[in-house]
């Protein structure tokens, strides 16, 4: 049996805890504390991605490398 999805998982601690904040586009792990915005620019590939800022279903990983679109601040 698969085990619950509490939330999305944080970059820093690995944990599920990362949560949307009041400003669009940008998270916060409840666990660690850190912040996280979310790019339209990879960081990892350089490609450019529409993201929806206003949705708490945000796609935080890149479609074409994989690598997580979410930057610390």
């Amino acid at each position: 049996m698969a085990e619950p999805s509490v939330g999305l998982e944080c970059p820093s601690c690995h944990e599920p805890w990362l949560r949307p904040t009041t400003v669009p586009g940008r998270y916060r792990c409840v666990y660690c504390l850190h912040r996280y915005e979310l790019r339209s620019v990879c960081p990892g590939c350089g490609e450019h991605q529409t993201i929806v800022r206003m949705s708490s279903t945000a796609t935080t990983e890149c479609s074409h490398c994989g690598t997580s679109m979410l930057v610390e601040v």
